[in-house]
Formats: C-alpha cells, sequence, structure tokens
C-alpha cells in the first residue's frame, strides 16, 4: 500500500514537472508579506514578440500590417492585460501594472540604439543679448548633431545665449528644473500613452535620454506612481519619457516666457494634450508633427523651420510652406503644425 501511494506521488510528481517545464520562465512567483506577486520580465516579452513579427511578417501581402499583428500578439500574452495601438506608437500594460509606450518599435535602424555609445554632451553659447534658447538633442546617437548645429548657428547670428544637451544629459532632473528660455527645441522620440486602455490616445509622452533602469521606479518613485513619467521603448532600449502631467506638476510656478516650445518628434501635436500644458504654463506657441515622421525629413525640416523663422516669418507662414516635410511624411499624412499665436517671431 505505501509502496503504490509512493509511486502514485512520484507520478504526478514527474508529471507538474513535464508540465511546468514547457511554460517559459518569463515570470516567477514571490512571496512577501503573506501574498505573491508575478515578477515578469516585461523587456523580454516585447523583444519576444518584436522579433516574432519581424520573422514571420510577410512584406509581400498587402493586408498584412505589422504594427496590428503585433498589436494582437501582445494582447494575446497572458502576462500582458492590454496593448493598445495608434498610429505606430503602443501602450503596453501588464499584469503587475507596469506600462511601456513602445515608440515605433519596429523601425530596422532604431533596433541598433542600445548598442551605441550615448554619451552626455552640454555646451553653452554666450550671445550679446539677453534672449534664451535652449536645443535639446536626447537622440543625438541616431539623428546625429550636424542639423542641431545649423539650428545653433542660425539663432547664434540673431544673438541669442544657448544651451545645447545631447543624449543622457537630458534627463529627468535637467527637464524638471530648466525648461524657461525664449526658444525651447527639442529633437527625440515620442508616443501616445494609453492609462485607461480604451485603446484612445490620452497623452502624447516625449523620451528624455536618461536610460531607463532598474531603480529609476525607486528613483522616481513620486513621478512613476503618478503617471508624470513613463518607460518608453525605442528599438530594445529603455528611456525615461515624460508626459504632460510632468510638466503640469513642475511648471505650474515656472511660466515660460511666452515662449516658441518646438517638439520635434512623432506625433507632437496628435492632440493637444503636451502643447495645452506648455501653454497654459506660459508659452505662446507649441510646434510639432501631426502624425509620424522620419528621422531625417525631421531633422532637415527643423534646421529649415528656424531659418525661415530668422528671415522674420511667423510660425504659421512657416508651417504652410513646410506642410508635410517630405515624401514619406506625405505618405503618413504628417504635417508640422502648431497651437496657440501663429504669428509668432523670433525676437
Amino acid at each position: 500500500m505505501v509502496s503504490r501511494l509512493r509511486t502514485k506521488i512520484l507520478s504526478i510528481f514527474l508529471l507538474l514537472c513535464l508540465f511546468f517545464g514547457g511554460i517559459p520562465l518569463q515570470a516567477q512567483l514571490a512571496d512577501q508579506g503573506g501574498g505573491s506577486f508575478l515578477l515578469i520580465s516585461s523587456d523580454d516579452i516585447i523583444q519576444e514578440g518584436i522579433q516574432q513579427i519581424r520573422t514571420e511578417h510577410d512584406p509581400l501581402v498587402a493586408a498584412s500590417d505589422p504594427h496590428v499583428e503585433l498589436e494582437t500578439w501582445f494582447n494575446l500574452h497572458p502576462f500582458i492585460e492590454y496593448a493598445s495601438l495608434i498610429g505606430s506608437s503602443r501602450t503596453v500594460k501588464f499584469i503587475d501594472g507596469s506600462y511601456v509606450v513602445l515608440m515605433d518599435p519596429l523601425f530596422e535602424k532604431q533596433r541598433f540604439i542600445g548598442d551605441m555609445l550615448n554619451p552626455s554632451f552640454h555646451e553653452s553659447y554666450t550671445g550679446g543679448t539677453n534672449k534664451t534658447a535652449i536645443i535639446l538633442n536626447p537622440a543625438e546617437s541616431m539623428y546625429g548633431h550636424y542639423q542641431c548645429q545649423r539650428i545653433i548657428n542660425t539663432l547664434l547670428n540673431l544673438d541669442y545665449s544657448i544651451e545645447y544637451l545631447a543624449n543622457q544629459a537630458v534627463d529627468v532632473t535637467y527637464i524638471k528644473n530648466n525648461l524657461s528660455a525664449d526658444v525651447i527645441y527639442m529633437n527625440t522620440h515620442a508616443g501616445y500613452f494609453d492609462v485607461d486602455g480604451d485603446h484612445q490616445a490620452d497623452a502624447v509622452v516625449i523620451a528624455t535620454g536618461e536610460l531607463w533602469t532598474n531603480e529609476t521606479e525607486q528613483k522616481y518613485a513620486y513621478d512613476y506612481q503618478n503617471h508624470l513619467i513613463v518607460k518608453g521603448m525605442v528599438g530594445n532600449q529603455g528611456y525615461v519619457a515624460f508626459t504632460p502631467a510632468f510638466i503640469k506638476e513642475y511648471y505650474t510656478q515656472k511660466q515660460f516666457p511666452g515662449s516658441l516650445v518646438f517638439m520635434a518628434t512623432c506625433y507632437a501635436l496628435y492632440d493637444s494634450s503636451m502643447a495645452q500644458e506648455f501653454l497654459d504654463a506660459g508659452a505662446r506657441v507649441y510646434m510639432g508633427w501631426s502624425q509620424n515622421t522620419v528621422f531625417w525629413t525631421n531633422s532637415i525640416t527643423s534646421a529649415q523651420v528656424f531659418r525661415f523663422l530668422s528671415y522674420g516669418l511667423m510660425v504659421q507662414q512657416v508651417c504652410r510652406l513646410i506642410r508635410s516635410g517630405g515624401f514619406y511624411n506625405w505618405l503618413f499624412h504628417s504635417k508640422l503644425t502648431y497651437l496657440g499665436d501663429g504669428s509668432y517671431q523670433l525676437p
């Protein structure tokens, strides 16, 4: 009788081992305070989905949209509560409550970003007047600095004093304390944050140059818990991205001095969520792209914008001249547009 019982127990044990051995170790159960919770390797799940869609997607099938396929793959994953697609940007919420905002993850050139060296860079230029400009290039490692240097030269010719920061120098602390200038320009990645899971865009989120690490949630606990920052994935690298609530929180008492704010990113003006917070904090006009854009069009067009402005053109005139800025943006139905005072001219 004892021998039979031992045999039965051993058989059940072996079956359980076989069953659980076939489940990927993407989550582990752990006890804490008498309860249990899931520790999810979210980055591994994200990369698994991206790699699978890249491998299986057939570009010859016209009806096959890789962005939709990726959203479907995420929504079928047992550790993902929902994934919502807006253009090429998507919010992924895991069952442990964490969020990731993917910023065009299938763009081939972005897969190498995590392997690049992203040194911090900060340089100051002194002009002959009290006019000030902040040129932020968190994605210098991808976009380069040539077009930003053209913008700097244009503004120097107008006697602006300029702060130029690139890569990881454009971190949360800098964004929190230093966005106060006549001209604020930012060349980076952006996406949408769907906080309530209704597959509707709730807010534009814009990537800083600060890498997302295992310590980020603890380091910026207040900002993370109140959705002032989120994790933004660009290719295989996570970055800290700020939401409109971040600007509302930290610039209520730090009014922008009638500033021109130019967010040279995808979807910067798909809706007014980010723009309105800058305007409410004192900015005079906010410029950005209405849909997706490609990095070379974004960078080249940015330099053209400031050249036109230096000629004395108003923002609304510049946007009419630029329009989509190029063939690819035209395909994306993306236009350079603005919110606020279209009659703004560089002082």
